[in-house]
């Protein structure tokens, strides 16, 4: 099986990146592994679209970092290549996170042609294009996310800080550049307009309400195929400790915050499963088959669509290879969709 990687940067990719699990993963299982780096990209006049594609030299790569120094090194093997003739392409970069000022990527539009001409493209383009952005979340039952509002109006960001009677996060919503994220007391007025104005100079903002349970850290799940991602009897889940930035002149930080407290264990229970069954519709319907979700409590904070990380937290605390897991069952989705080329295509019947 022929997998290609599309990042941001090869240079750029760290030992504990999702990718460079996935690829470590792909290569000890045998197959031929390919990165290119969104740059190195061109869409030619016969609808072709060319790369030069990287990979490893041969060799038993033990750990996902011995992969990566390889990766990494100037000892890399460069190659044109035409991205249709990979089985997988692995979209593992997100454009709309690109700083203001920068050109945008046509990457979403590249991976849309792949698709059309039959290449397995993880996540759906068109997928990724409704998901990317924070308000895909209120595609969702409201009874499973945060109440949240998305407006450019400080009056109406504060009259729902009012109507809201509790903490809440204030963030941007366009995800661009260097992200500013501020937790927010109840009844808070002290550096409340500063807040706003900053969030809201280059766009929307978004005010969420800061659900208690998170004080304890929220949940990370991975999911795949709309399915709790389960290696043996354990299920891809740990809790974090989430990163919110203080309020500002002086104020206290957030609960939860401050030095990080590392990964630990979490239960997969009824929350769990119950929002797993809610949220399943919904990703399999946008092509969505490797994500991770971020719970507070019964709520669905964050939807990860583009980058899905975990899998290094998942091999630190429970000592588990979660992306072997993964390239598993792409293997066998790509057997499938040999099989049924020119006739079905299982994906739309819901059969993998």
């Amino acid at each position: 099986m022929r997998v290609c990687f599309l990042v941001g940067d090869i240079k750029a990719q760290q030992p504990t990146y999702g990718g460079v699990y996935l690829a470590w993963a792909a290569h000890r299982r045998g197959h031929d592994v390919r990165f290119v780096s969104v740059d190195d990209l061109s869409f030619l006049d016969d609808n072709n679209i060319l790369a030069t594609t990287t990979r490893v030299r041969a060799g038993d790569y033990t750990r996902p970092a011995d992969f990566w120094r390889a990766l990494t090194s100037d000892d890399v093997v460069k190659e044109e290549d035409a991205l249709s003739g990979f089985d997988v392409v692995f979209l593992r970069y997100n454009p709309l996170r690109e700083g203001p000022g920068l050109p945008g990527s046509p990457v979403i539009d590249v991976c849309w042609r792949l698709r059309l001409g039959g290449t397995l493209v993880i996540n759906d383009p068109e997928g990724l294009r409704r998901a990317g952005g924070r308000m895909y979340l209120g595609d969702l039952p409201p009874e499973i996310r945060a109440r949240t509002l998305v407006s450019r109006s400080a009056r109406r960001l504060k009259e729902f800080l009012r109507a809201l009677d509790g903490p809440a996060v204030l963030k941007s919503l366009s995800r661009m550049g260097a992200e500013k994220v501020f937790y927010v007391r109840r009844r808070q007025v002290a550096n409340l307009n500063q807040i706003i104005t900053a969030i809201t100079k280059t766009g929307h903002a978004v005010a969420q309400e800061y659900l208690p349970e998170a004080q304890q850290g929220e949940k990370r799940l991975l999911l795949l195929g709309g399915q709790p991602l389960r290696v043996g009897k354990q299920v891809a889940i740990y809790r974090r400790v989430p990163a919110l930035r203080p309020a500002g002149g002086g104020a206290a930080d957030a609960p939860g915050t401050g030095p990080k407290a590392g990964n630990t264990r979490a239960d997969f229970g009824p929350t769990e499963a119950r929002l797993c069954e809610l949220l399943r519709p919904k990703l399999l319907a946008d092509g969505l088959y490797f994500v991770s979700v971020d719970i507070a409590g019964d709520r669905i904070l964050e939807v990860n669509v583009f980058t899905p990380g975990g899998l290094h937290s998942l091999k630190e605390v429970y000592k588990i290879d979660a992306a072997a897991v993964i390239m598993r069952d792409v293997e066998r989705r790509v057997r499938l969709r040999a099989a049924y080329r020119t006739t079905f295509d299982p994906e739309a019947a819901d059969v993998v």
